[in-house]
């Protein structure tokens, strides 16, 4: 009986140990993993053996564009009466149904943006949907001000959305994420696009997407760091810098999952840098008193990150954390 007790004592630990703490994350404080192109600067986290041997057997997730592409995945609106003065209220607007009509699992993460039904919409929370999920409710915030009606036909019929962007701004996503303000989200995406000479008839986000300059300039951000970040192992998350402030930082649970979602991180932080950053230049010091302040106390983490963030958990696993 006492070794059993001794036993269950050594697990215990062992899940207490394997923890987001700051035994188990680490940034470094040497250059060399100090990544800088431009605006913005990267600071991988590195997890250790512990850390990485206690989540390797979650779940294998796909990403939401992934089950987009695949069809695997259902977005349909909350209503169907497109001149229901519902739109003015924000009862359409700021719900969405979405179901996993496949036998896998997908993960959504709080930033990506969805376009269709009768406006594009960014996901205001993390989720994850279970296979055959049936139709659950998802937060969402319109990033498309000037449209209200579907663009054809079949998408009226079905009230779906047929398409994936990318993940917004990471000022947006703060703004959709912390702030939860549709005005405040339809502001920011007027700066966005206009500092990125970006415009259209309805206002919407996704017009970056054809935006030559904008690519352009995103396309050496991203390919910089992809190559950078990919040289690493045990690479879980990162801090963002642009000037000497923080804008924010994404941990996950896996290497693998950080990795399927870097594209959109990247996204994210780049056109941050390049819409409201400048000349990246902070120092080791201030990224780890920020990373401290989310790691050295996991009695008190799950209320700092809420408060200024999104944190998704299975069971007692934390997938997902962001703060901005």
């Amino acid at each position: 009986m006492k070794k059993l007790f001794t036993l269950a004592l050594l697990g215990i630990a062992a899940s207490s140990n394997a923890q987001y703490n700051s035994e188990n994350l680490t940034i470094r404080e040497d250059t060399v993993t100090q990544f800088t192109y431009k605006n913005l600067r990267l600071f991988p986290i590195y997890a250790n053996e512990t850390f990485m041997n206690a989540h390797k057997d979650l779940g294998k997730y796909i990403s939401l564009q992934k089950a987009l592409e695949q069809k695997k995945v259902a977005i349909t609106e909350t209503g169907s009466n497109s001149n229901s003065n519902e739109y003015n209220s924000g009862a359409q607007v700021n719900t969405l149904f979405i179901e996993n009509t496949s036998t896998d699992t997908i993960f959504l993460m709080a930033g990506e943006i969805v376009k269709g039904g009768q406006q594009d919409r960014v996901l205001a929370q993390d989720m994850f949907l279970p296979p055959k999920s049936g139709k659950k409710d998802i937060s969402v915030f319109c990033v498309e001000h000037g449209r209200w009606s579907y663009t054809n036909e079949s998408e009226k019929a079905g009230k779906t959305f047929y398409g994936y962007s990318k993940v917004t701004s990471n000022d947006i996503r703060k703004t959709a994420i912390v702030d939860k303000s549709q005005q405040g989200v339809w502001n920011k995406v007027a700066d966005v696009t206009e500092k990125n000479d970006a415009s259209s008839g309805t206002g919407t986000y996704t017009t970056l997407d054809t935006s030559k300059k904008y690519n352009n300039e995103l396309k050496g951000y991203t390919d910089f760091f992809k190559a950078a970040i990919k040289s690493q192992s045990n690479v879980i998350g990162v801090v963002a810098c642009s000037g000497d402030k923080v804008i924010g930082c994404d941990m996950f649970a896996t290497s693998v999952m950080f990795s399927e979602h870097l594209d959109g991180l990247l996204n994210a932080y780049a056109t941050e840098a390049m819409t409201n950053g400048s000349s990246a230049k902070a120092e080791y010091k201030t990224v780890q008193a920020y990373l401290d302040n989310i790691l050295s106390d996991e009695s008190k983490q799950e209320e700092k990150v809420k408060q200024n963030g999104t944190l998704l958990k299975s069971k007692d696993k934390k997938l997902h954390m962001a703060t901005f």
